[in-house]
């Protein structure tokens, strides 16, 4: 997901700015709130600290949405250079059966699925976090660790309490972390700011724009112009 990040050196606080444009038939008011709860909740949950220049910085996260039709959503994606702007299609299913973001980490484009739980389940959160350009990380066995983070895909290992069923053996059916146990982490927050640039105003550009929108059932649109 793009974002714009902006740096104010007086407060030293940097805030990441996203606004997620939903559309399809799922793309409605009351999921839309829960998703965009469910990310500003967790991400602000570990109160990041990036240090930048030598000094430390607070993050806040400011995410934002609106309701379009598939036609708004072509009229703004079309030619979009705004990396604030991201394009979600919401629909109960689709052909890979999971919500996914775009073509490669950081882009500003997804398609997700109600099936998956969004603003319950910390599916949005998980491919929010794709979108700012964090991948599933190296560890996949969390057990002693506590909660894993945020990027941690569904077949980790973590200990009973956090799995589907506590007394499943791990690694079999009901063996894996339930994703609900999720927690953003600082070290996710950090890995966020790795190698971005911010300008002489304090503006730094997070992700890319492939501006791409999807059918009902997750397959690319093309634009007609």
């Amino acid at each position: 997901m793009a974002a714009l990040a902006i740096l104010n050196e007086q407060t030293k606080t940097v805030t990441l700015f996203a606004k997620l444009f939903f559309y399809g038939s799922e793309a409605k008011e009351t999921i839309a709130f829960k998703i965009t709860e469910e990310i500003r909740t967790m991400y602000h949950e570990p109160k990041g600290i990036v240090l930048l220049y030598n000094i430390p910085y607070s993050i806040n996260f400011q995410i934002d949405f609106e309701i379009v039709s598939l036609e708004q959503a072509f009229g703004l994606a079309y030619q979009n250079t705004d990396f604030r702007y991201n394009f979600v299609r919401i629909e109960p299913q689709n052909h890979v059966t999971r919500s996914f973001m775009g073509f490669g980490l950081g882009d500003n484009v997804g398609h997700w699925i109600t099936s998956d739980n969004l603003g319950q389940s910390t599916t949005a959160a998980h491919e929010f976090g794709h979108a700012l350009g964090l991948d599933h990380p190296v560890l996949t066995d969390f057990r002693g660790l506590g909660n894993p983070g945020i990027m941690s895909p569904r077949g980790t290992l973590v200990d009973a309490h956090l799995q589907w069923s506590p007394l499943a053996k791990a690694g079999e059916y009901g063996g894996t972390l339930n994703p609900i146990h999720r927690r953003v982490q600082a070290y996710e927050i950090e890995a966020i700011f790795e190698g971005v640039v911010f300008d002489d105003q304090g503006h730094a550009k997070i992700g890319y724009l492939s501006n791409i929108l999807f059918s009902e059932n997750g397959e690319v649109l093309r634009f007609i112009v």
